[in-house]
């Protein structure tokens, strides 16, 4: 195969369960971006929480955030692309989760704005170095257009099903997909991982079939539709990793360092 971009999620692929890159992660990523091959991230994680990770691994091509809402490389003060969700609509989304008593978070500018910065929102401000900003009822009334909302459920079941409630309300209105199996994030109807690839060939000259992805996740299947080669993690849902080429190793047990070393740098 000749790769030449290479698009990693983050959250139960690139990260091990304890919010942490492994040696043998970094090593395989930097071996790739010294062949010249573009490696960058497709994350629902916003741009800000991202940055710890990519200055980690030494990422200078534009990130995919927020589930493409937001693509901008680092130290790079604007945005190559920048879609938030409209202001209406955010709130019937919020007004949706306020009447179902669903929790619910809003970003904006790298902020992180909850109902009550209960334990939920606590350990997710930990998990993505965002502090959480309670607003109390202000949450559902803000004037201001949200990169994305998250909903953090208590089980993968409990995210499948919240997932389907705000498609079936809202139709196409809004993009919806679950993430990091407990997590249903929610962006602008015209955004997902595989638009911010679409933007990234074109930026770089390089084809679908020159691209390789890697996830675990829902909003990766757009990612596994668009790009020439796909791997799924081991630690993917069962009807996740049948959409992919293959699958690897799961996130704890080296699964993207082991899909680089296998189809990239074996030769």
């Amino acid at each position: 195969m000749d790769i030449r971009m290479i698009v990693l999620d983050m959250d139960g692929t690139l990260l091990t369960t304890q919010n942490t890159l492994t040696e043998r992660t970094i090593r395989s990523v930097a071996a790739c971006i010294d062949r010249g091959i573009a490696v960058t991230v497709a994350t629902g994680r916003v741009f800000h929480s991202v940055l710890p990770f990519a200055k980690e691994l030494g990422l200078s091509d534009p990130l995919i955030t927020a589930n493409g809402a937001e693509i901008r490389a680092p130290g790079k003060e604007d945005a190559l692309f920048y879609r938030p969700i409209e202001k209406s609509l955010a709130r019937e989304v919020l007004a949706f989760f306020r009447e179902k008593g669903w929790y619910i978070q809003s970003y904006h500018d790298g902020r992180l704005f909850v109902d009550q910065a209960d334990d939920r929102a606590k350990a997710y401000g930990r998990l993505t170095f965002l502090e959480p900003e309670p607003l109390g009822e202000a949450l559902y009334t803000m004037d201001m257009e949200p990169v994305k909302l998250l909903s953090i459920t208590s089980s993968p079941e409990e995210a499948v099903s919240v997932r389907k409630a705000v498609q079936k309300h809202f139709g196409g209105a809004i993009y919806a997909a679950v993430s990091n199996k407990l997590f249903v994030d929610m962006a602008h109807p015209e955004v997902s991982k595989a638009g911010g690839l679409d933007i990234l060939m074109e930026k770089r000259g390089v084809t679908p079939l020159q691209t390789m992805v890697v996830g675990d996740s829902e909003n990766d299947l757009p990612l596994f539709e668009r790009a020439g080669f796909s791997v799924a993690m081991g630690n993917a849902r069962g009807d996740i990793r049948e959409k992919a080429d293959t699958v690897t190793l799961s996130n704890d047990e080296d699964g993207v360092a082991l899909a680089l070393e296998r189809f990239v740098l074996k030769g």
